[in-house]
Formats: C-alpha cells, sequence, structure tokens
C-alpha cells in the first residue's frame, strides 16, 4: 500500500540534529547535502565529491548572500535516498550511497 507521504526514514538508525553555520548561496532546499568548506569554516552544498557530505538539511534555508546564517541539519540517520534533495540528478545510487561516507548520515532505498 502506497503512503500519502513521502517516507524519510529507511532504517532504524537514531535520528539527531544540529546547528551549522552556512555559507552565502542563496535558497537551500530542504534534506540536501552538505559540506564543509576549509578555510571558511562554513557548509554549502555538497559538490559531488564521493565521502564529503557531511549532514542534510532539515528545513529550506534562506543563506542571503552575506552569511552568517545558522541552519539546523541532520547529522545522524539512515534516509530514504528518493527524499533527499541532490544536487545533481544524473547521479547514480552507487554515488549516492558514497556520497556519506565515514560520517553519521547514510542513505539507502527504502527497499534495501
Amino acid at each position: 500500500m502506497s503512503t500519502p507521504y513521502t517516507e524519510l526514514l529507511a532504517g532504524t538508525q537514531e535520528v539527531c540534529t544540529t546547528l551549522v553555520p552556512m555559507a552565502p548561496q542563496g535558497t537551500v532546499a530542504a534534506l540536501t547535502p552538505l559540506m564543509f568548506v576549509a578555510g571558511t569554516n562554513l557548509y554549502k552544498v555538497w559538490d559531488n565529491s564521493a565521502g564529503t557530505a557531511i549532514y542534510l538539511t532539515t528545513r529550506t534555508v534562506e543563506t542571503g548572500t552575506a552569511g552568517n546564517v545558522l541552519a539546523q541539519v541532520y547529522k545522524t540517520g539512515i534516509f530514504n535516498i528518493d527524499a533527499v534533495n541532490w544536487p545533481d540528478s544524473g547521479r547514480t545510487n552507487i554515488e549516492k550511497l558514497t556520497a556519506f561516507s565515514g560520517v553519521g548520515v547514510s542513505v539507502q532505498p527504502l527497499n534495501g
């Protein structure tokens, strides 16, 4: 039976959040993977490099152009791979599965 909503979680790991400073980059959609930018101490939308995604935004964030915006992000949990707002829709499932290598967030298909 299908559900009338998107299933966010795809596993039983505890879901935790934290607050992070965002780089100015306009509007960042909910459930977007983020990466850390060395030298700025800020987070930005993941650039599709394997193993560099760290967090997922919990909601849409307006970062503006000046910075100094804090965002609530997921730092642990197993998320539905199809619910994530991937920056490039052409990514394969293998690339998506390895995006969060070594951190508390992971993704998998609901039937996986």
